[in-house]
Formats: structure tokens, sequence, C-alpha cells
């Protein structure tokens, strides 16, 4: 089963951050599993084009500690309030279900 996190940031965060924080946290599960894992496992990450929003595969031990560390960067960047997380289960577009605040 397929399984996310969505991250839902205000209004004015912008794509790059949040670029910057995926690639960070991608690269932390490259230091603690190994680039081949980290392929192998298909981690993988999409960033919303009109809206800043990120999804984060996490149905495997990899995406999870991808999902992590990201949550940890963009709390130390952004603050525990200014954003949201979500977990869906299922099969899950990454633009058909908007967040609701």
């Amino acid at each position: 089963m397929k399984v996310v996190c969505r991250f839902t940031f205000p209004k004015d965060t912008t794509r790059e951050l949040i670029e910057a924080a995926v690639a960070s946290a991608i690269f932390n599960a490259e230091c603690v599993f190994g680039k081949p894992r980290v392929r192998v496992s298909g981690a993988a990450y999409y960033l919303a084009e009109d809206s800043p929003q990120c999804v984060i595969d996490v149905s495997t031990e990899v995406g999870e500690h991808i999902a992590q560390v990201f949550t940890g960067i963009m709390i130390n960047t952004l603050g525990e309030e200014k954003f949201q997380v979500r977990r869906l289960e299922g099969a899950v577009s990454p633009v058909a279900e908007k967040s609701r605040s």
C-alpha cells in the first residue's frame, strides 16, 4: 500500500527552500543507508508547481527516514507551527487531495 506524507507550507515559502530541504534529507539518507539502497528503494517525492506543497513517499524505511529528516529541517527553518504534515494511505495522487486547515 502506498503511504505518503503531504507537507503544506505558508504561501510565502519558496520552492527553492523546499527543494533544498528535500535534497538535504535525501543526502542524509544516502549517508545512513548508502546511495544504492536509496536508489533501489524508490525514494520519491513531488513538489507542487503552483503552491508550497511537497509529498514524500514513506512506503519504505528509506522514505520514512527522508520524511523525518525533512520534517526536522523544516521545523528548524520555519518553526513547528508554520507548516502542516498529513499522512495519507492508499491510492494517492499528489494533486488530488488538498490539505484542509
